[in-house]
């Protein structure tokens, strides 16, 4: 009877614990969401001249999701929708771009194509790995926390151009993907060079948007395609002497390996979320560890600001590795205190002063809740009912 009344109580404290995140998830979803175009587009920030920049829209559209999915409230499960469903209306349908987006597109009405470096280099990109894995991602999650699949079956169509286009034109033959397609400065507007290097966290992106795809779609080829992704991250991106995953391959293939900067804090963080508990990312979680500071924020060079970016990704690799529960708390409540404006924008660094990111809120409401990035256990039912197109 003890260990009964033992067990209860540890549940209920558990449920409290995540119940205690709901005034912060609803502010914070709530602030993304007043931005919300007519449209269905969320631009990158508030007043801000682009939307999707590198496929944002796709992270931003995650405060929604989990919002819907703690509180069942069906403004945030329409906006999420909505979003959605703007992205399926911007990417390409025809020709060799099919299944694409754009860099960025203007973050008001009417939301066209705006040519946009992604690198201070290039002069404009297209047909980003992230942009197409976290559409599937959103359109595979909005069938199973939503329980609706009459958007994901008008959606599917869209769902296989975006993953074969990785597949086939992203994809290297180490089975990493490239970031995507560059425009270089000075070049024919139709002149687009593949970008061959492959980041770590594209990786992370891809990974999510092939479970997504073999869920949606029950097609083979992606779930192979994540299995053995899954393997060449670990393989050829897991930095051995630091133990701790690399921020790229460079063109020659060649390890950029970890360094003290905020990028390579969320890669740790990220990869653990999504890859799970495994000897790669029990090592790389204890380097993000070392450079944890004593209030939950990450150590950073002198005179650069806290970034709030890495607090999240701890947080979310520390949610699939439980020997840091308590360090998570910790920076969850950093997170709470320091990343959050007044009105429930999130900031890019701890500065009461910094801008604040729409893509932000999805990182830090993931980072308090801690789902599961793969919660996709059978194939989708199929509507009820015919569905009518939605675009």
């Amino acid at each position: 009877m003890r260990n009964v009344c033992l067990s209860l109580a540890l549940l209920a404290a558990s449920a409290t614990a995540q119940v205690s995140w709901t005034p912060h998830v609803r502010e914070v979803a709530d602030f993304v969401l007043a931005q919300q175009t007519p449209q269905g587009c969320i631009p990158d920030a508030p007043e801000a001249l682009r939307a999707n920049e590198g496929g944002a829209m796709g992270r931003s559209l995650l405060a929604p999701a989990y919002a819907y999915r703690s509180m069942t409230r069906i403004p945030y499960r329409n906006a999420w929708r909505e979003g959605i469903k703007w992205l399926a209306l911007s990417m390409e349908r025809e020709g060799p771009w099919a299944g694409t987006w754009r860099q960025a597109y203007a973050g008001k009405p009417p939301h066209v194509p705006l040519p946009t470096s992604p690198d201070g280099i290039a002069q404009d990109a297209r047909g980003l790995t992230s942009s197409a894995a976290l559409f599937a991602y959103n359109v595979a999650l909005y069938a199973h926390l939503a329980g609706d699949d009459n958007l994901s079956a008008a959606l599917r169509p869209r769902v296989q151009a975006a993953l074969d286009f990785l597949l086939e034109k992203n994809r290297g033959p180490n089975h990493l993907f490239y970031r995507g397609w560059f425009q270089p400065k000075g070049k024919a507007a139709e002149t687009w060079e593949l970008c061959r290097k492959q980041y770590a966290l594209d990786q992370a992106d891809a990974l999510l948007g092939l479970w997504a795809g073999s869920w949606l779609l029950g097609h083979a080829r992606y779930r192979l395609a994540a299995d053995r992704l899954e393997r060449e991250i670990a393989d050829l991106l897991f930095d051995k002497r630091q133990r701790a995953f690399g921020i790229a391959l460079d063109e020659a293939g060649g390890l950029i390996p970890p360094a003290e900067d905020p990028e390579s804090h969320v890669i740790q963080g990220y990869l653990t979320w999504v890859i799970g508990a495994t000897r790669e990312t029990e090592h790389a979680m204890k380097w993000l560890d070392a450079r944890l500071a004593p209030d939950g924020s990450f150590r950073r060079r002198k005179g650069d600001p806290v970034a709030i970016l890495p607090a999240a990704a701890f947080c979310l690799g520390a949610s699939r590795v439980v020997a840091y529960n308590d360090e998570m708390r910790k920076t969850r409540r950093w997170l709470r205190d320091i990343a959050v404006t007044p009105k429930g924008g999130v900031r890019e660094v701890a500065d009461p002063k910094s801008p604040t990111r729409n893509d932000l809120a999805g990182w830090v409401i993931l980072a308090w809740l801690g789902p599961d990035p793969h919660p996709f256990t059978h194939p989708p039912d199929k509507p009820a009912h015919p569905t009518t197109p939605v675009m």
